[in-house]
């Protein structure tokens, strides 16, 4: 009996140790459009469902603030944390809406295993095709319907409609939470980030990518500006 015990007592100390809380800091930035006169938006006439999606459509391929030149719907990234670093978290859900013709929102960040529902919101026929890490194309022939898909593999996903050739989304998921998508005024903030030097990646569907290196330091903010030029 003293043998079995003392072997109990001996694996019970080989098991894994919890894993010890990561001090973390924060990462606010800005993501501009230097130069003169603002880009125009680009628009193209429909003749695909008139009476329900309109005779036109402005693309958001590019939206730039009249105020402060912040760009949104740029996806920003920190490069290279290390996995033990990361917290445990939990998959997401984000609900991708085809609603008057245009996918809502046009772009996001998404941990890898979370869920992506597809719903249609208008009353004609939408499809809802993935093409990047995995491909995948949901089909949403009425309104109200919905469906779901889990993405597994990491990487920049395009959203496309079939049917309607100009609706896009950007969908970027990555294996771990420090991510975020720049709001109307180009601003980010990605929290809880481990301490540490990081090299953070901005991604614009026009305009590219910009990197810059940041110091992640227990209880700060780290600032950072990143900026896009349309001069050749």
């Amino acid at each position: 009996m003293l043998g079995v015990l003392a072997m109990m007592s001996c694996r019970g100390s080989e098991s894994p140790r919890p894993r010890a809380l990561t001090a973390t800091g924060n990462i606010e930035g800005t993501v501009r459009l230097l130069g003169g006169e603002l880009p125009k938006a680009t628009r193209l006439q429909n003749t695909t469902d008139p009476e329900v999606c309109g005779l036109g459509h402005t693309l958001e391929d590019l939206v730039v603030s009249t105020e402060n030149r912040g760009v949104r719907y740029a996806i920003a990234a920190v490069r290279d944390v290390p996995s033990e670093a990361t917290p445990p978290f939990e998959p997401g859900r984000l609900v991708l809406n085809n609603t008057e013709c245009r996918f809502s929102p046009h772009a996001a960040v998404m941990v890898v295993g979370s869920t992506l529902e597809a719903v249609n919101s208008d009353p004609i026929l939408h499809t809802t095709h993935l093409y990047g890490p995995a491909e995948l194309n949901i089909s949403l022939p009425v309104k109200g319907v919905r469906s779901e898909r889990r993405l597994e593999r990491t990487g920049l996903y395009t959203v496309r409609c079939d049917v309607h050739g100009w609706m896009q989304a950007i969908i970027r998921v990555d294996p771990h939470p420090f991510h975020a998508v720049t709001d109307e005024s180009g601003a980010f903030r990605i929290d809880g980030v481990p301490e540490g030097r990081y090299t953070i990646e901005v991604w614009h569907e026009k305009l590219g990518s910009r990197e810059r290196e940041v110091e992640v330091e227990e209880g700060t903010t780290a600032t950072v500006v990143i900026e896009y030029s349309m001069d050749p």
